[in-house]
């Protein structure tokens, strides 16, 4: 009779997924899969107050966004007491989850991950429904009226030229000609609403700027910086446009591709953890410790068992040396 290895059988559960995460790392994992609200707040917080000075953590990050305030909240707990954050994006890490990145030192997208525009989203309940829109959504229907009237001047200027009136009476007729055209369009803006969304859109500068300034680009000029909070929020003409790893990059954000098999566990965990904020911690003894940078950056894999044993680990470091 053959004997069935039981354990090798069974599908792994989340927490030894998640252990399994924190060794290929080398450093304990927080995973969001949540969206940025003040439940996932609470939750961040608890576990930041318990990390003491974790030095590294490893975020797994899979959120449709939220409240950008919120996501800024998580930073400041988590920041105040660990050195390093690394953010493992295996699929959406859209709006306040995008602004989370930009308030760590590094972002490992998936082969499906992709971060997403900072424009603020607004509740509206004028019209007895409960709408999200963009506060974009004004400054682009401004602007195509913009390059409408720009159009509309010029057509009307060209076409009384054609007639045998010389440049001063042809702007002075095209002049009033575009104000009955232009006007009754021009009124249905209101200016309290272009300020509101306007001073929303600044709200998503600011917080962009100041993680910037305070950590991982502090490296930048604030030219260069407000480039990138510029593109991310005033360029993109839908809040749910694809960021992938490549315009990432072009953007100036500090992305690269995350590893296959880290990729793959971190799709798995999200899978099986809908909707929730865990925390898994990273306790390797000496030996191991020394040797795991080695094994990530080589991308081989490391030992489920985080209590392996000192002659185990220079073995492995041995084997490394030589190959």
């Amino acid at each position: 009779m053959v004997r069935v290895d039981e354990d090798a059988a069974r599908p792994a559960s989340l927490s030894e997924l998640m252990q399994k995460l924190a060794e290929k790392r080398g450093r304990p994992v927080l995973l969001i899969n949540h969206d940025m609200d003040w439940d996932c707040v609470g939750n961040v917080r608890r576990i930041a107050d318990g990390l003491g000075n974790a030095g590294n953590l490893t975020v797994l990050l899979n959120s449709l966004g939220g409240d950008i305030r919120c996501a800024y909240l998580m930073l400041l707990a988590l920041r105040n007491r660990v050195g390093d954050i690394e953010i493992l994006a295996p699929g959406y890490a859209k709006s306040a989850a995008t602004f989370f990145c930009l308030g760590a030192d590094s972002i490992h997208m998936g082969r499906y991950g992709e971060l997403g525009p900072l424009d603020m989203q607004i509740v509206d309940r004028s019209s007895g429904r409960t709408v999200q829109t963009s506060a974009l959504e004004t400054f682009k229907t401004l602007e195509g009226l913009l390059d409408y009237s720009v159009d509309s001047l010029n057509v009307i200027v060209q076409f009384l030229r054609s007639a045998p009136m010389d440049v001063p009476h042809a702007l002075d007729n095209a002049r009033q000609l575009f104000a009955v055209i232009a006007s009754p369009l021009y009124g249905q803006i209101d200016p309290r609403e272009l300020g509101t969304m306007g001073r929303y859109m600044s709200i998503s500068e600011e917080y962009s700027m100041r993680v910037m300034r305070r950590w991982a680009y502090s490296d930048l000029s604030h030219a260069d910086r407000y480039e990138m909070a510029r593109r991310l929020i005033w360029s993109y003409p839908d809040h749910g446009f694809v960021i992938d790893l490549v315009e990432a990059q072009e953007i100036g954000l500090k992305a690269e591709r995350l590893g296959n098999k880290s990729d793959m566990i971190c799709e798995t965990i999200v899978a099986m953890s809908e909707k929730s904020v865990k925390f898994q911690p990273y306790a390797p003894d000496e030996a191991a410790a020394q040797i795991s940078k080695v094994e990530r950056e080589n991308d081989i894999p490391v030992s489920e068992s985080s209590a392996e044993t000192a002659q185990a680990a220079k073995r492995r470091a041995e084997a490394l040396r030589k190959g």
